[in-house]
């Protein structure tokens, strides 16, 4: 009897070994639930807080273009092939980033502040109202405006309030808008004091006409009116010697307006209100 089970000890010990050695070499080997530990990898992405504006440009041929601006500490003001992509093909009606001299459809930027200045390019071949919105914004502080500079015009429109709608010839624009996200204390308006060496714009509202002082006798090429949406109401090349310069408002419906003087010595614009 001693032996018998002696040898079923043994045949059940060696079955045992046996079976371990087998699981080991398929590595089907478990621990029990008391030792068994499980090792998990959980990977946390890093939120994306990089602001980032998105425009949308309507033309007057209602064609629709996207272009996109983001904030990066690895990027600059000049172009970046990381971050920069240059559009291929321009369309008769289209918007852009100017960068150096190509026209992009993405950009990165250093950093947005109020001393950034971003220029934009539009080129269109019809008459006609074209605007500039806002598509999207990531990461932009509520306090932060962001506006459309008219340098032509003279107006900072602040287009989180709404599009920007100007009125424009066919043609290619180079050096008139730019996004900026500041405006100077004047509102956008340049002011011209009257010195002995500067032009003066003021709106007489007893004579009901637009006077320009012309102080110092600048030759005057021509003088322009726009109402504040950017449509043309008045243009003049025929400029007399004279050192004030006066236009007729009765037939201008009351609102602002701005009037372009252009000069020997560049251009002078200002805001004014006709009532």
């Amino acid at each position: 009897m001693k032996k018998t089970t002696i040898f079923k000890v043994l045949t059940k010990l060696q079955t045992a070994v046996l079976l371990v050695c087998l699981l080991l070499s398929t590595g089907h080997l478990f621990a029990s639930n008391e030792t068994a530990a499980t090792t998990t990898t959980t990977t946390i992405e890093e939120p994306d807080l990089r602001m980032k504006i998105r425009l949308e440009y309507n033309s007057p041929n209602s064609y629709m273009r996207e272009i996109s601006v983001l904030a990066d500490e690895n990027a600059s003001s000049g172009f970046d092939e990381d971050f920069d992509t240059e559009m291929d093909n321009i369309q008769s009606d289209d918007m852009f980033w100017l960068i150096d001299s190509g026209k992009f459809l993405n950009q990165g930027i250093n950093d947005i502040n109020e001393d950034t200045v971003i220029p934009i390019g539009i080129t269109t071949n019809s008459n006609g109202i074209n605007t500039i919105e806002i598509d999207k914004l990531e990461n932009i502080p509520n306090s932060m405006n962001i506006f459309v500079h008219d340098i032509t015009l003279g107006i900072y429109f602040n287009i989180k309030e709404g599009p920007y709608a100007v009125n424009l010839n066919s043609g290619v624009y180079l050096n008139r808008f730019e996004i900026v996200f500041a405006q100077p204390d004047t509102l956008g308006v340049n002011e011209f004091e009257t010195n002995a060496n500067s032009i003066d714009i003021r709106f007489d509202v007893n004579a009901d006409q637009i006077k320009v002082l012309n102080n110092a006798n600048i030759n005057i090429h021509n003088i322009e009116i726009y109402s504040i949406l950017g449509q043309s109401v008045y243009r003049s090349n025929a400029i007399n010697s004279n050192n004030t310069f006066t236009i007729n408002a009765d037939q201008m419906t009351t609102g602002a307006y701005i009037v372009i003087v252009h000069t020997e010595n560049g251009i002078d614009s200002k805001k004014i209100l006709v009532n």
